[in-house]
């Protein structure tokens, strides 16, 4: 019996770390599958009082890089809001995975909304999309959460087919009038454009190429003025959104002016385009105007 005794006492405290760690696993997945929980019940208080239990008072919801992250109260409003939006809403958890005090969770969220869902109003469609989420421990609660959730995916499952074959449309014509134009093909140009179509810049008023310009006529003069005072140096598109017949564009963008001879500066643009039959009916032009303005002047 003592040589019995001899050997177990080690392996028991061999197993205590082991034990330990194991526990604590189970206990971080238990909160994390309270915060599951709760989004899929996001009308229940009492899964509102687990989820919050579960996450520390100071918890935030980090989506994106722009510091306007949620705290938990404002992460409690906004599913409270998507209660009664999409009544339905669930999110299952498919994987969950703990790595130090991290716990990576792929999840699939499905929902039937009865309601327009960013602006798409998906007409009793419904949506199935992944996500994933890191959440970090701290004093055992998640103290953040950084996450991703496929909306662009749930927004084409909404709009349908013909939306989705519309936008793919806007996009063609839209790139097809941006080749032209760089190419300087002005009667390719002319064949995209709508005869009503407008063009919209905003910016300082001494500039002669501020608009809006409506019908060919005048944007062709408006194209003419602007190649003759801005030279354009760079001109890089990142990113293209379509929904329907409207395009968004953003990019990067650098010139000279001829009057004062002064580089702009690289600045960012946004345009937002509207596509009818085929042809390019609004172009709306968002760029840095105080850079342009300032390098017009000279200043």
């Amino acid at each position: 019996m003592k040589i019995v005794r001899k050997i177990l006492l080690p392996i028991a405290f061999l197993l205590m770390p082991i034990l330990t760690v194991s526990s604590a696993h189970a206990g971080g997945k238990d909160k994390v599958q309270k915060f599951y929980d709760f989004l899929s019940n996001p009308g229940s208080q009492v899964h509102a009082e687990a989820f919050s239990s579960a996450v520390a008072d100071d918890w935030e919801s980090i989506g994106n890089y722009s510091g306007k992250n949620k705290s938990k109260e404002a992460f409690i409003g906004q599913m409270g809001g998507f209660s009664k939006l999409i009544p339905n809403l669930n999110w299952e958890v498919q994987s969950m995975q703990r790595s130090g005090k991290s716990v990576v969770v792929r999840s699939r969220a499905t929902g039937t909304p009865t309601g327009p869902l960013f602006g798409v109003d998906g007409q009793g469609r419904s949506f199935d999309i992944m996500t994933i989420d890191i959440h970090e421990f701290k004093k055992g609660r998640i103290a953040r959460t950084y996450h991703i959730e496929d909306w662009s995916g749930a927004l084409a499952q909404l709009s349908g087919p013909q939306v989705l074959d519309q936008s793919k449309e806007s996009i063609k014509v839209v790139e097809a009038f941006m080749g032209a134009m760089g190419s300087g093909d002005m009667d390719k140009m002319s064949a995209l454009m709508a005869d009503d179509m407008i063009w919209h810049n905003e910016g300082d008023s001494d500039m002669p190429w501020i608009g809006p310009w409506k019908g060919k006529e005048q944007i062709f003069g408006f194209l003419k003025v602007f190649s003759e005072n801005l030279k354009t140096t760079k001109w890089e598109n990142e990113n293209m959104f379509a929904s329907g017949d409207t395009v968004a564009v953003f990019g990067r963008m650098n010139g000279v002016t001829t009057k004062s001879g002064k580089e702009i500066g690289e600045f960012t643009f946004a345009l937002r385009v509207k596509v009818r039959d085929g042809k390019v009916v609004l172009w709306n032009w968002f760029e840095d105007s105080y850079a342009v303005s300032n390098a017009f002047h000279g200043r």
